[in-house]
């Protein structure tokens, strides 16, 4: 009866090692999913807000609606965001480790823009980034 105490006591143990010893590869896991879902929810916001203030997509007037830093370019057809909706509470530097976020608009067609948004950050000292993308028709002229 001793043995067979003394031979359950000691598969408790290991099991109890092996789960604590997994412990910080999931955590790990769990923030870097965490971030991907903030970054992820950024740009989709990023993006709908785009969309729903002005389908021309024209820069001046998400510059005036808070969708972009600037109507001047940080790239070709790139403009800079720092809040999706005018909230501190959608900041990517904010929400995310040297988070930034970008827009780029670019006309496919007469009436037809393709707009990427990309939300940057670091995560353990390595950039990550996530991408949303659409295209949008100006059909109201």
């Amino acid at each position: 009866m001793l043995v067979e105490s003394l031979f359950a006591i000691g598969i408790a143990v290991t099991a109890a090692t092996i789960v604590a010893a997994s412990m910080p590869v999931a955590n790990a896991g769990r923030a870097r999913a965490d971030m991907q879902n903030r970054a992820t929810g950024l740009a989709q916001k990023e993006l709908e807000g785009l969309k729903s203030v002005d389908p021309s997509l024209n820069p001046s007037t998400l510059v005036q609606a808070g969708l972009l830093d600037s109507d001047v370019p940080i790239g070709t057809n790139t403009y800079s965001f720092t809040n999706a909706d005018n909230a501190s509470l959608d900041n990517p530097a904010k929400v995310l480790p040297s988070g930034k976020g970008s827009v780029k608009i670019e006309q496919i067609d007469l009436e037809l823009r393709r707009v990427t948004v990309e939300v940057t950050w670091k995560e353990s000292g390595k950039s990550r980034a996530t991408k949303v993308g659409t295209l949008v028709a100006n059909l109201g002229g």
